[in-house]
């Protein structure tokens, strides 16, 4: 370990490593800072220089080769002034607050604009932790909604965190290109221009087919060249394992290799209603009556049961699902009947595993 120096997060003194930017020394500490342009892989976003032209397929996009300027989402306070985390190295005596409002307006706004050019019904919709992604209740285009990334989309659990804006612009589908290569699908309707991918391509595998051009003040991503192959793609994977939002994916199967496989997993924030079923997350449910809700991986509800104590009864149900929720009701009896009301007329059916329980009860 190098030298320490003495920083001041959220009013707490702590010593951390010389060299390190505020995002991972909050990070290193198990505290949470917004954050989607970042990832451990790589280098940070902000500063980065792009191209003249890209292409998405036979779409040539022409523009300048200016800086890319980061997601915005990881701003902080620093004694006294706005600043990003990811780039911003901490000093000693360093005053950091991370939730200060003003911070939290401007990622408020940040988002809005991110979320502006991304489907995001799936994110804000009332029903998305029990849907079947199968039909939309609402009638939205399949285009505008969830895709099969939903129950592990980074896109929505930073979104969740943060909280979508109310005066976010509703999501206009641009018909972007759709491109099929040897290996891989990308579809770029859902990019977020966040340079992930172009920097696991560059720095990870030393490669050169992904890169980014500015148009209008926006930086746009795509390959340095018309096809896989004219851009010098080595089909590693990497971009596929480092992007959060799902656009480019295998078209067959997950080929493994030691590039592709050193991409770790982001700490992502807990979501503020779905939590992981296991033993630290149920440490906190209260003892008191109410209903709980399980989910499986899809994040699809398989489960809904009124308790006389909840944190008992998520307890004893750890391994039969991935997430739980719950909510205290002293009538549980009759929210239970509620909700799986609700469920049936949204699904026809009833939770799986509300259906084995019955099951059980007809033998």
């Amino acid at each position: 370990m190098g030298d320490t120096i003495t920083v001041v997060l959220d009013g707490k003194e702590i010593k951390v490593e010389a060299g390190k930017t505020i995002l991972e020394i909050a990070l290193d500490n198990d505290i949470y800072i917004p954050n989607i342009c970042y990832h451990p892989n790589i280098s940070p976003g902000p500063g980065k220089k792009g191209a003249d032209r890209v292409f998405r397929g036979e779409m040539e996009i022409n523009g300048e080769a200016e800086e890319y300027e980061g997601c915005g989402l990881c701003i902080v306070k620093i004694n006294g002034e706005l600043r990003k985390a990811c780039i911003t190295l901490a000093e000693n005596g360093m005053e950091i607050i991370i939730n200060d409002p003003s911070a939290g307006e401007e990622r408020k706004e940040n988002l809005a604009r991110i979320l502006s050019n991304h489907p995001h019904v799936c994110i804000t919709c009332e029903y998305r932790n029990g849907c079947d992604r199968v039909q939309c209740m609402f009638g939205y285009a399949v285009e505008e909604r969830c895709c099969d990334l939903f129950p592990r989309c980074e896109l929505r659990y930073v979104s969740e965190y943060i909280g979508v804006p109310d005066n976010t612009s509703k999501y206009v589908f641009q018909n972007l290109p759709v491109v099929e290569e040897k290996m891989y699908r990308w579809n770029w309707n859902l990019c977020i221009n966040c340079m992930r991918c172009v920097r696991g391509c560059t720095e990870v595998r030393e490669a050169n087919a992904l890169s980014f051009t500015v148009v209008e003040g926006n930086a746009v991503a795509g390959r340095t060249g018309k096809s896989d192959v004219e851009s010098g793609c080595k089909f590693c994977g990497v971009c596929v394992e480092i992007c959060p939002t799902g656009v480019p994916r295998d078209l067959k199967r997950r080929i493994s290799n030691k590039w592709r496989d050193s991409i770790v997993e982001k700490k992502l924030p807990v979501l503020k209603e779905v939590l992981r079923l296991e033993e630290e997350f149920v440490a906190d449910v209260p003892e008191t009556a109410g209903v709980l809700r399980l989910y499986d991986e899809n994040m699809n509800v398989v489960y809904i049961k009124g308790t006389e104590n909840l944190k008992e009864e998520i307890m004893a149900e750890i391994g039969r699902a991935a997430y739980f929720d719950y909510e205290e009701d002293e009538m549980y009896t009759m929210r239970e009947s509620e909700l799986i009301q609700e469920f049936l007329q949204t699904h026809g059916r009833m939770p799986k595993l509300n259906d084995e329980v019955d099951d059980l009860f007809d033998i």
